[in-house]
């Protein structure tokens, strides 16, 4: 979920906090001028309550706070324009949804391109490019882009596995040590088996990349590298995922971009050689 959403939709908020968040959405743009001082002299309160109000919105500090800000004013009408939560309205044709859907697509790369930090993404790929057997964690619909990503890194004769149930996830991080890496995705970073999981490949020393939004890095420190992804899509509050889906796959397809780019020659190859089998195994099944 994007910051203003998340100030518009913060419950809970004391009298102090409820100013700040007042002071905050009619600043606007303004905010990237001010200091903490100034917010809280704005709202009336204390510079430890403007500091508790970020924490409160799950972030580090008021310097994250503009950070945020400034990335949610960055795409100017596309949060305005569809909620990506819910990017249609009742009765609405495909001449309205179309674009709506294009917002939601074009706001969620947006966003997660802004996030993704460049030198963390060939590092990740390097993680993988050097390990024996890459391990995937993760569940429900991301599962369809993990096993997508596994199919690719076997294009470039890469060993890899995405265990679907808990069990089987506890013993493959279990066997797996430094000659291995692991993507755990998660895109809200409460992900049932993260708890069990996480312990077991940290013990092991696995080199592990985490997928998912800034907040949800936050609640799993340690791991090897972040990628994150844009986190305008409430997990509670939605049709489906429209965005979450969106912006996992497009840090995948990325990873393994940049994996490919890294030995770009010697995998055209390989994947040279494989075209007369993968031909013949398409004929054997249209036949």
């Amino acid at each position: 979920m994007d910051i203003v959403r998340r100030i518009r939709e913060a419950a809970r908020l004391t009298p102090a906090e409820q100013r700040l968040a007042q002071v905050v959405l009619q600043l606007g743009e303004r905010m990237q001028t001010i200091t903490l001082k100034e917010l809280a002299a704005a709202a009336g309160v204390s510079v430890p309550s403007a500091h508790r109000f970020c924490k409160k919105l799950g972030l580090e500090g008021f310097k994250e706070l503009k950070v945020e800000l400034a990335r949610a004013w960055a795409h100017p009408g596309s949060a305005a324009a569809v909620d990506i939560n819910f990017p249609f309205k009742p009765n609405e044709r495909a001449a309205q949804i179309l674009p709506h859907m294009e917002s939601v697509y074009a706001t969620t790369l947006h966003d997660t391109r802004a996030l993704l930090d460049a030198g963390t993404l060939d590092a990740a790929a390097e993680s993988i490019r050097h390990a024996r057997v890459i391990n995937v964690y993760t569940a429900s619909h991301n599962l369809y882009a993990a096993h997508l990503f596994c199919d690719r890194l076997a294009s470039l004769g890469k060993t890899s596995t995405c265990p679907e149930h808990l069990d089987l996830m506890i013993h493959t991080a279990l066997t797996a040590d430094e000659t291995h890496a692991a993507v755990v995705i998660s895109y809200s970073g409460r992900s049932a088996y993260l708890d069990r999981v996480q312990p077991l490949l940290k013990r092991g020393t696995v080199p592990t990349i985490f997928v998912g939004t800034p907040h949800a890095a936050r609640l799993n420190p340690g791991h090897t590298h972040y990628l994150a992804v844009s986190d305008r899509e409430s997990p509670e509050h939605r049709i489906t995922q429209f965005a979450s889906h969106i912006a996992v796959q497009y840090v995948l397809d990325a990873l393994f971009c940049c994996l490919f780019a890294q030995d770009y020659e010697a995998n055209r190859r390989l994947l040279g050689r494989a075209v007369p089998y993968t031909r013949h195994q398409a004929k054997a099944v249209r036949m």
